[in-house]
C-alpha cells in the first residue's frame, strides 16, 4: 500500500509544481515591458536589411571564389 500511496503522491507533488511553475510564469509575463508596434516594425527592417546585406555579401565571395578556383585550375 505504501508503494501507492508514495506513486500518487509524488503524481500529485509533480501536478502542484506544474501549475505552480505556470501561476508563476503568468506574474512574470505581466512585468515584461513589451516592445511597441513602431520598436517592433523598425527592429524587423533592420533584421530584414541585414539578412540581404549579407547574403548578397556571401553570394559575392561565393561567386568570386568560385572564378577564382576556375581560374587558378585552368
Amino acid at each position: 500500500m505504501s508503494k501507492v500511496r508514495a506513486y500518487f503522491g509524488g503524481l500529485f507533488d509533480a501536478l502542484r509544481k506544474a501549475i505552480a511553475y505556470v501561476r508563476d510564469s503568468k506574474d512574470e509575463l505581466k512585468k515584461v515591458t513589451w516592445p511597441s508596434r513602431d520598436e517592433v516594425t523598425s527592429f524587423t527592417i533592420v533584421v530584414v536589411v541585414t539578412v540581404v546585406f549579407l547574403s548578397v555579401f556571401l553570394w559575392l565571395v561565393d561567386t568570386g571564389l568560385v572564378f577564382l578556383i576556375k581560374y587558378v585550375t585552368k
